[in-house]
């Protein structure tokens, strides 16, 4: 282990340890959505998605966790099953949440329609989430928001077109 490692893994540890608390939320979610620009097929997805917040930042209202998804992507009225998990980091203020999810997701199938007539490949079948999502509370257990995701592969694969989507969230707290 080189010096700047030893020493950047020492700053965080020491954060963690002079700041950080247990949290003890559990979320579970609903997220529909569809494209943020024109794509060549209809699209739509459908995820639900259990989140473990179990570290908070002090009293500032912020924490961080890991969670789980399943759901399906729905291509030109193809469907495939989409399944993976993440993180999330979040800011509680008063009655409003913001959010930052990172996960991967592995697809089932990742082309749609035939080559030549009508064609969507998103280049393999495991592919990066990142979203930021705005939320707001109706009741002490229900949350209503939404998210910016953009899913792509990373270019890990030879095709990397990426989907970017306008999520309503609504999500459940206990």
């Amino acid at each position: 282990m080189d010096v700047n490692t030893l020493l950047l893994s020492g700053l965080l540890a020491s954060l963690v340890a002079s700041s950080g608390a247990l949290a003890n939320d559990d979320i579970v979610a609903l997220q529909l959505g569809t494209p943020a620009e024109s794509e060549q097929f209809d699209i739509f997805i459908a995820d639900v998605k259990y989140h473990r917040m179990f570290w908070r930042w002090g009293d500032s209202g912020c924490q961080f966790g890991m969670g789980v998804r399943g759901g399906m992507l729905n291509v030109g009225k193809e469907y495939t099953t989409r399944l993976g998990g993440g993180v999330r980091a979040e800011c509680l203020w008063d009655r409003w949440v913001m959010w930052i999810p990172a996960e991967m997701v592995w697809l089932a199938e990742h082309e749609f329609g035939h080559k030549g007539n009508g064609f969507k490949d998103y280049g393999g079948p495991f592919q990066y989430i990142l979203g930021i999502g705005l939320g707001y509370e109706l009741t002490a257990n229900w949350w209503l928001g939404y998210q910016y995701e953009h899913m792509s592969n990373a270019n890990m694969y030879e095709q990397n077109p990426g989907l970017d989507t306008h999520t309503l969230h609504i999500e459940y707290r206990f």
